[in-house]
């Protein structure tokens, strides 16, 4: 109980690793945690907070092809269910691409990972709680992390929430019409065809809210689109 009023109780960023996770600690033991906030469609990392993982583990979350890059992760979007692995487990998880991940698994002394998360009404978001160096992996654990998690969420999403929110940006109506298809992961072929506009068109847009917004990509500015509430999905 104390851990759940300690979630729901974030006043300040600082709060989640200070209040929140010794707490955390004590009620699911593990030797390293991090967990995050992500977009799915297009995928894109909008908050994390690390805890003794290593930095690649956290940076390349997403690969060059825009998936997920961790099997264990991919594997809980699949399931919606608590997701277990150890190396036991390499024939049902790791995928040819997933070579590096092994690697860094193998390298850094992990010997297993534990992952849950919750995903909003549509899917287009997530949050994803990540432990390594669990002690086991029985029923018990399991019912555990289904009870924490949506406490852990609220506590993330306040974290998130409390970030510095970008300045008001001013928009066109088209820009916007064509910034929400973006965040649902269409191509300018798509949006062009959706909104009765040329690629290039589509393209002009594209271009103009990316200044706008002070990003570089398209997964960037969708993710700060979805923070700043400059689309609904």
């Amino acid at each position: 109980m104390a851990l759940f009023a300690a979630c729901h109780a974030i006043e300040t960023r600082a709060g989640f690793m200070d209040d929140v996770y010794p707490l955390l600690q004590a009620v699911l033991p593990h030797e390293r945690f991090v967990c995050g906030i992500a977009t799915v469609a297009p995928v894109a990392v909008l908050d994390v907070v690390n805890a003794g993982f290593p930095t690649a583990f956290v940076t390349d979350v997403v690969d060059g092809r825009g998936r997920i890059a961790s099997p264990v992760i991919r594997r809980w979007l699949m399931s919606d269910a608590p997701v277990y692995f150890d190396e036991s487990l390499c024939a049902d998880f790791v995928e040819d691409d997933d070579a590096r991940w092994l690697d860094m698994f193998r390298q850094h002394g992990m010997r297993n990972l534990s992952a849950h998360g919750i995903k909003d009404l549509h899917g287009g978001a997530t949050s994803y709680f990540c432990f390594a160096g669990v002690p086991d992996d029985g029923p018990r654990r399991q019912r555990m992390l289904q009870l924490v998690v949506p406490h852990l969420h609220a506590a993330l999403r306040a974290h998130y929430r409390l970030k510095n929110r970008a300045h008001d940006v001013e928009l066109s109506g088209r820009e916007r019409e064509v910034l929400q298809l973006v965040c649902v992961g269409k191509t300018n072929e798509a949006i062009g065809s959706i909104l009765g506009i040329s690629p290039w068109t589509v393209k002009v847009h594209v271009r103009n809210f990316m200044a706008k917004l002070n990003v570089s990509t398209r997964g960037h500015a969708a993710a700060l689109a979805m923070k700043n509430g400059l689309v609904t999905l």
